[in-house]
Order: C-alpha cells, then structure tokens, then sequence
C-alpha cells in the first residue's frame, strides 16, 4: 500500500534533514502510516544516519557523507514514485544483540543471517529500495518533482 502522504512529509524531511534544516529529532518524529512498508523500511533505513542520543543538524561532525547522497537521493525518488515497496519485511535498524547472541548460543545472529541472506536475495541491493533497476528506471523516467505538473 502507497500512503502518499506519509511519503511526501518524509521525502521533504529527509531533504531537510539531509540539507541541515531540521535535527534528528525532528527527523526522528515524524510519523508515517505503519501501512505504507516502503515509507516505513526507508525511515528505518534513515535512522542509520545520525545519532539519536543527542539532538543536531546534518551539520559540521554530523554531515552526511558525501557518498551516501546519491543513495538517499534514490530513496526520495522512491518516495515521490508510485512505487510498491516489493523487498521482503526485514528491519534495516541492524544493531547486534550481543546478549541475546551469548544466550542463545549464536543461534540468534544465525538466524538474523539467514533472514538478511532471504532479505538480499530477493531483489538488487543496489537499487534499494526499489527491487530492480528497471524499476528505479521507470521512476527516474517520471518523476513526480520538478516537472511543473501539479498533481
């Protein structure tokens, strides 16, 4: 499902957030519709680039790395195309659960890399988050911004 006005606010948020206009917090609270699972898997994708410990703009030590850009901008382009998120549900906010590893007898990580094999096998990574190059292709084709087409 495509909410479209969940990913309009977070296409503009992470424009602004990427340009320094508005902080991880602001960022970090912007609400989607849990419905839209590409809108939902870009914000967890998202929460990869900044620090949410402590409040800051894309500024300075907190910039965004210049090689990233180009990826989010795949993202928002993404976000402004009419385009079905078709990647299996796999959450992107990766962090390694040490203790549950050490309690599980590693039996956790293994299955969190068999479910990211799974993950990475079902599409071309490279293009995240569309799931092919024909896809990202079409969407860079007709773009929803800068075309001096309301609507």
């Amino acid at each position: 499902m495509i909410h479209r006005p969940s990913r309009d606010r977070l296409g503009f948020a992470l424009r602004q957030y990427v340009g320094g206009f508005i902080s991880n917090f602001d960022f970090d609270e912007l609400e989607i519709d849990a419905r839209d699972r590409g809108a939902v898997a870009v914000k967890e994708r998202a929460w990869g680039l900044y620090d949410d410990f402590t409040e800051h703009r894309a500024e300075g030590p907190h910039a965004v790395q210049e090689i990233l850009r180009s990826e989010i901008a795949r993202w928002i382009v993404f976000l402004h195309s009419d385009t079905e998120y078709q990647w299996p549900d796999y959450c992107l906010e990766i962090i390694y659960n040490w203790p549950l590893n050490l309690l599980t007898l590693g039996w956790w990580e293994s299955r969190k890399g068999r479910r990211f094999a799974r993950f990475m096998a079902a599409g071309e990574f490279s293009v995240w988050p569309f799931i092919d190059t024909a896809s990202y292709k079409t969407a860079l084709e007709r773009p929803r911004l800068l075309t001096g087409i309301k609507g």
